[in-house]
């Protein structure tokens, strides 16, 4: 389709407001002397938005918790390590886009297989293009109940083939062309089980891919998990009615109210760092001081162990030393006080209200 007879309109202001937004928001963290330290937590949050969306039953805190040696309970072992799955991925394929490595079926494959290892979906053939129908609706429900009955396997390898040729177009706005893959992604269904966490993974690796972010700062999930019947409802008016306006206008609006709001996030992490680093230097008296500053930035639910394995110099007696000045000074706090093997856990409250 040339931009002509695309089924879609010209979006005008809203498509170069959403753009510009983008790119500030991408520039702001490129400027920031510690976004390597913030937007781990941002990705973590993403993970676990994309997963409430599919039903899953986990919070911001629970997944950090378990990251750092929280056991969580063992029905909600599967639901953590999705999230944490989520996570791995999008890791991956950030690193992969950034040594040189192409978006291809392949790409989407190894990491679709990803996002499947040891959770629930790993015995619906991770990585693999289903082979079998499919069809979206209630658990339990008939197919002539079906939201949604994608295409019949044997159109796959077409569709997907399709599917790449307009991911690898150059001729039009690229959040247009984002919005436009992600429903395509979601109609094709390429695989038995994560097509709609895999297709939101799609979304920041596409905008990396065409080199619109060059820092890892931008995930929809948290916007599309609060407007999630929206979300829903657009994408369906797609395949009911082959209607693409409405979607494109909701995925450029979610774009520039998204930004926006990482826009403040930024600015209150970065506010909030430069404040903590005087208190914890002053409560620790310690030259260690920003180094622990620094890790719990990028992981706000911690252990000792966990920060000796980053800073091997520091003893763990010394950071145990230090977490109790930091307790005492009401800069962090120990939500779980260790047993056996298992250390103790702290959190840092101020970082984890602003991610909530």
């Amino acid at each position: 389709m040339t931009g002509d007879d695309s089924p879609w309109k010209n979006f005008g202001h809203l498509e170069n407001k959403a753009l510009v937004e983008l790119c500030r928001l991408d520039g702001m963290m490129r400027a920031s002397a510690k976004a390597d330290l913030f937007w781990l937590t941002w990705l973590m949050k993403e993970a676990q938005c994309s997963n409430v969306i599919e039903g899953t039953v986990t919070t911001f805190d629970e997944v950090v918790g378990e990251n750092a040696g929280i056991v969580v309970p063992a029905n909600r072992r599967d639901d953590v390590q999705e999230v944490l799955n989520y996570r791995d991925a999008m890791l991956d394929g950030l690193n992969d886009l950034g040594q040189g490595r192409e978006l291809t079926l392949s790409f989407i494959k190894a990491l679709h297989a990803r996002l499947l290892h040891g959770a629930r979906g790993m015995n619906k053939t991770p990585g693999e293009i289903r082979s079998v129908q499919v069809h979206i609706g209630r658990p339990g429900d008939g197919v002539d109940k079906a939201s949604y009955v994608p295409p019949e396997p044997i159109f796959l390898n077409e569709l997907l083939e399709n599917l790449l040729a307009f991911i690898n177009r150059n001729d039009l706005n690229p959040l247009i062309q984002t919005a436009v893959m992600h429903a395509q992604f979601e109609m094709i269904h390429p695989f038995l089980d994560g097509n709609g966490r895999m297709g939101r993974l799609l979304i920041t690796t596409f905008l990396a891919h065409k080199k619109i972010l060059t820092t890892p700062c931008f995930y929809m999930s948290s916007y599309l998990q609060s407007h999630r019947d929206r979300y829903y409802e657009t994408l369906g008016l797609i395949s009911k009615e082959k209607k693409w306006n409405p979607w494109i206008e909701f995925f450029l609006s979610g774009v520039i109210k998204h930004c926006s709001e990482n826009e403040r996030l930024l600015w209150n992490m970065t506010k909030l760092y430069e404040e903590s680093k005087e208190k914890f230097t002053s409560a620790t008296n310690s030259s260690f001081a920003i180094n622990i500053l620094d890790f719990i930035f990028a992981q706000p639910v911690f252990s000792i162990p966990g920060i000796h394995k980053k800073y091997s110099n520091m003893s763990k007696q010394v950071i145990a030393q230090l977490m109790a000045k930091l307790c005492h000074a009401g800069q962090i706090e120990k939500v779980f006080p260790g047993r056996g093997r298992q250390p103790s856990v702290y959190k840092f409250p101020s970082l984890l209200q602003l991610l909530a």
